[in-house]
């Protein structure tokens, strides 16, 4: 299966800064989605593979800052490339603080946005395949029974099976049978693949 074509999403109330941040970006292989209102992005944005966001600081409606502050509030994670007509230092360190991937002076230097978004989408990218792998990881540990649960915690704690079968009155074998199946049903193939599920 080929991988999704990366989405560039633009959001500025200038629908002339629209269009040129799309011709922009035109060349690199994305699919760009531009808004001149960062409500009308809010309600339409749905979390994707590969995407980021290149949004104005300060529109009427409510600027850059505010649309992070609401992304941040879903858990999207999308990284934000703030720009701004206006050399706001406070702005800048604020977005930062807050996550932004970067923050761009107006007018936009060409071949720095397309870095920059570049860069924004392989972040995208690693962090959709982290997630991907956590939840993978949590559905396989909601497979274990309260038992089996007990039984790893005590394994990661160091304990032998004799002494996991003391602690929980219960026989050697019993114990291995569960520390069996917990290693299937949490695909480990070693002591080492269990510790890493757990990090």
């Amino acid at each position: 299966m080929s991988d999704p074509v990366p989405v560039v999403y633009v959001v500025d109330d200038d629908s002339q800064s629209v269009w040129l941040i799309k011709q922009l970006l035109q060349g690199i292989g994305v699919d760009c989605l531009g808004y001149t209102s960062p409500a009308q992005f809010l309600d339409s944005f749905v979390p994707r593979p590969c995407q980021c966001l290149v949004c104005d600081l300060r529109m009427p409606e409510f600027g850059g800052l505010e649309v992070q502050r609401r992304l941040l509030a879903r858990d999207a994670a999308l990284p934000i490339i703030i720009v701004s007509g206006y050399p706001e230092v406070s702005a800048a360190v604020t977005a930062i603080k807050t996550g932004a991937f970067d923050f761009l002076e107006k007018p936009i230097n060409g071949s720095l946005l397309i870095s920059k978004v570049q860069e924004a989408l392989a972040l995208s990218r690693a962090q959709y395949s982290d997630k991907l792998q956590q939840v993978t990881r949590e559905a396989r540990i909601a497979l274990l029974t309260d038992k089996e649960r007990q039984v790893v915690d005590r394994v990661l704690a160091g304990r032998s099976s004799r002494e996991i079968a003391e602690e929980l009155a219960l026989s050697v074998r019993t114990i291995e049978n569960h520390r069996a199946s917990i290693m299937r049903k949490l695909r480990a193939e070693s002591l080492a693949d269990l510790f890493r599920l757990f990090l």
